[in-house]
């Protein structure tokens, strides 16, 4: 059975895989602020001992995923499935962004970094198939990374106008 031309086990095996990737999001939201090892080697003892399933990032995972493969599909080579590879990568991290931004008002530095990594991994991969894609893509990392700056400057101008008892 098909639907949007993609066969419904890819939704089932899509699916499933966004619980994981949930789950996994749900213990990166742990780590990730303490700034300790995403993976280690007591990785495993740790978790069986903490594991608390956090079924609302579970299915929200699995909804956004399955949603990503109905709206791009699947299609027959890599680079052609290259839009989907990108987004089933950078969903859990904006997720986990956006859930210690919720909680503790901060991002850490760790996953901001993971985030630009990847964007440079996949404008790499994209220019294999078309420069001007590359050019545009590394444009708008350097118009983002521009805009935290800016912001990061003012701040600190305006905390130290602040603390010196300027303004």
């Amino acid at each position: 059975m098909y639907y949007n031309d993609v066969h419904i086990g890819y939704y089932l095996a899509v699916a499933i895989l966004g619980l994981f990737v949930g789950q996994l999001v749900d213990w990166a939201n742990k780590r990730l602020p303490e700034y300790k090892k995403f993976f280690s080697l007591d990785i495993f003892k740790e978790y069986k001992r903490n594991f608390k399933p956090n079924y609302i990032l579970m299915l929200l995972t699995s909804a956004i995923y399955v949603t990503l493969v109905y709206t791009f599909g699947i299609k027959d080579t890599l680079i052609a499935n290259l839009d989907l590879i990108k987004f089933l990568i950078l969903t859990p991290m904006l997720l986990s962004a956006f859930v210690i931004d919720y909680k503790l008002q901060i991002i850490p530095n760790r996953l901001n970094l993971t985030i630009f990594e990847f964007g440079l991994i996949f404008a790499f991969i994209y220019g294999l198939s078309d420069v001007a894609i590359t050019l545009n893509m590394l444009l708008g990392m350097l118009a983002g990374a521009g805009i935290f700056l800016l912001i990061t400057l003012v701040g600190r101008i305006i905390l130290w106008k602040r603390s010196h008892g300027i303004w």
